[in-house]
């Protein structure tokens, strides 16, 4: 949302947006909708919070209308089902998709200033040993996962951890586009239809 706001639209400053997400993490609920109405308010009043998370959220509720719709109509067989277990392995890809994008996140928030492109070739020990951090990281997790007897962690398996690496450096070294990183995790993902 940064990058999107302050950067290629420019409506707020670096700082305006920290103010704001600031102020939404106080309040409860879902940040993202917190900070649309704080960046509609900050560019066109009490009218803009209102119409910018009214436009925020109506796709959502009529894709989740459209879905129920769909689902209480068939049943879940046929072709809604073979869709709804599409949806399923791509949120399988995406999940460790995500967990990279909250590193890059978190890394970005605390000024953690990483090389792009040629210049990671020059830092690559110094990558290395932020990747080896993350990835030790989880593996504790996952060992403290399996210790506990629940079982669940989000990089069970070998895919989901490659996954992971494979968004952490798309975002990380090559500074690629969210969306992108998103749709190829999800792409990635469908395998465990077929695997």
């Amino acid at each position: 949302m940064q990058n999107e706001i302050v950067e290629k639209r420019g409506w707020l400053t670096a700082e305006q947006f920290q103010t704001g997400w600031a102020s939404g993490n106080v309040l409860p609920g879902p940040i993202a909708s917190k900070v649309v109405a704080y960046v509609g308010y900050q560019r066109a009043g009490w009218l803009g919070a209102f119409v910018s998370v009214i436009a925020y959220l109506s796709p959502s509720v009529v894709g989740m209308v459209l879905l129920a719709a769909a689902l209480s109509y068939s049943g879940g067989s046929g072709w809604v089902g073979r869709l709804m277990d599409g949806l399923r392995a791509a949120v399988r890809g995406i999940k460790p998709a995500v967990l990279a994008l909250l590193v890059d996140a978190f890394l970005s928030f605390t000024g953690v200033a990483l090389p792009i492109g040629a210049q990671a070739m020059a830092y690559r020990y110094a990558l290395g040993l932020v990747f080896l951090g993350v990835f030790l990281s989880l593996a504790g997790m996952g060992w403290i996962a399996a210790s506990n007897g629940t079982g669940q962690f989000l990089l069970r398996d070998l895919r989901a951890g490659l996954i992971f690496l494979g968004a952490l450096s798309a975002l990380l070294l090559f500074r690629l586009d969210t969306i992108y990183v998103m749709l190829g995790a999800a792409a990635v993902g469908l395998t465990y239809l077929w695997l």
